[in-house]
């Protein structure tokens, strides 16, 4: 119904059709004065008339303006979305140029992140009631665990261009450490690193589950 209306106010809001009816009016008006009140009624529709374009037209302008502003946040969402996704390639990109050093370097800024984010919902942002059984603490465990992943997923362009910073600094240090304890390579000493950064992070999760339960 609505609609039905809408069309039949824009049908009749032609800028000509109200010129003509206009001067039609005008015409009358000065050729006949017997017809005074059917003038005046004629006149009152013509205004109604008018009120009811100059509504349409403000209507149609807000929609416009409405569906534009909508087209241009969605396309500049876009475009940032677009943006760092190009950023984070170029800088996964720069690790890879790194080798192992560059892999490694990221795995122990995720491993200092996941510690430090999990030890900090645990205890100040969600802090733990205190006892609370095996599986209400297995549970809380998660829900805090996908906090922590949540948050990774927002920082993940800035641990990406930490990494890369860090990265010279790591490719010097797993040489030293290499070289240190006597490791036939690199490849075994990065593997040697990773299971203890893997091992630590599941003894500090299970720890604190435990002691919690």
């Amino acid at each position: 119904m609505f609609l039905s209306m809408k069309f039949a106010v824009a049908s009749h809001c032609n800028p000509s059709l109200l010129f003509h009816q206009h001067h039609h009016h005008h015409h009358q008006g000065f050729g006949d004065f017997s017809g005074g009140s059917s003038l005046r009624r004629r006149t009152s529709t013509l205004k109604l008339q008018t009120t009811l374009c100059s509504t349409y037209t403000n209507d149609n302008a807000y929609e416009l303006s409405s569906a534009n502003s909508h087209e241009g946040s969605k396309e500049s969402a876009e475009s940032k979305k677009k943006e760092e996704s190009s950023t984070s390639n170029e800088i996964l990109t720069k690790l890879r140029k790194y080798g192992i050093s560059g892999i490694l370097s990221y795995g122990l800024l995720n491993t200092a992140y996941y510690l430090t984010t999990f030890l900090i919902v645990w205890f100040y942002i969600a802090p733990a009631p205190g006892r609370m059984g095996y599986l209400a603490a297995v549970e809380r465990f998660l829900k805090v665990m996908a906090m922590v992943w949540a948050g990774s997923q927002v920082t993940k362009l800035i641990r990406a261009g930490g990494a890369l910073a860090l990265a010279p600094f790591v490719d010097r240090g797993l040489s030293w450490f290499t070289a240190k304890f006597k490791f036939q390579s690199q490849g075994k000493a990065f593997m040697t690193i990773v299971g203890f950064c893997v091992g630590l992070a599941i003894i500090l999760f299970l720890a604190i589950t435990l002691l919690w339960a």
